[in-house]
């Protein structure tokens, strides 16, 4: 099975001023399509979309994730997290972006979010069930998108993650 994703757009945006005293959480807005399938290959396009709360700063990144390998395969990289209700592919592409937003918050001086933000720890994420933008589509089963799901973290010393900016 092979995994390779594509970044086309990646963009950073101070919004506001970092204030060291306030709780920083990130909402995660993010998309995937299915562009082309074949028994082989599935070609997704994604964008995913962080913001932090309190106003801070925006991250949007966009492009193409290409998985080939037999359909077995495909289908388990394209399944939905029981217990984050977000598509297992999902992760992959958060771990493949990560560094390029941590170098654009480091430049902006900007909060950057934790590298494991969509890996639930019950003291450490909340998964709301409302007010989300988590689609998906998954090929191997003609559904309708799960249901959207909005990820705010904790504040980096209750999580226990590296400190923000």
């Amino acid at each position: 099975m092979t995994v390779s994703i594509r970044i086309d757009s990646l963009q950073a945006e101070r919004t506001g001023e970092n204030t060291p005293a306030e709780d920083v959480f990130f909402n995660v807005n993010a998309k995937i399509e299915e562009q082309k399938k074949t028994s082989s290959q599935v070609i997704l396009s994604f964008s995913l979309l962080l913001e932090t709360k309190p106003n801070i700063a925006k991250y949007s990144t966009s492009g193409m994730i290409f998985l080939q390998g037999n359909e077995q395969d495909i289908s388990k990289r394209l399944e939905i997290n029981p217990k984050t209700k977000i598509p297992q592919i999902l992760f992959t592409v958060y771990q493949h972006v990560f560094n390029s937003i941590y170098l654009l918050s480091s430049l902006l001086d900007t909060p950057y979010p934790p590298p494991d933000l969509l890996h639930p720890m019950q003291e450490k994420i909340q998964i709301l069930s409302e007010n989300a933008d988590i689609e998906a589509t998954q090929p191997t089963v003609n559904q309708a998108a799960p249901p959207p799901q909005t990820t705010p973290t904790a504040a980096p010393e209750a999580a226990n993650t590296p400190p923000t900016k």
